[in-house]
């Protein structure tokens, strides 16, 4: 889709550092507008496809306690 890929972070930090890490993640993953064309059969019957702005960017942060971890 779009021709863009997705990265999946897994970061480990202390209770104290949870909130310095999601300003770090935040300040870097902004969401932004891109101007693609409509390829939707919707679209087929114009000759020409128009351009849909869409919203791509961002980020999806899931902060869990860690009862155990193992380093094998």
């Amino acid at each position: 889709y779009l021709k863009a890929g997705n990265s999946t972070f897994i970061i480990g930090v202390e209770d104290e550092l949870v909130d310095n890490a999601i300003e770090i993640i935040g300040a870097n993953a902004r969401k932004r507008t891109q101007i693609i064309q409509d390829t939707s059969p919707y679209g087929a019957i114009n000759t020409m496809a128009m351009p849909l702005e869409i919203t791509v960017g961002g980020a999806i942060i899931f902060v869990l306690d860690v009862e155990q971890f193992h380093k094998l």
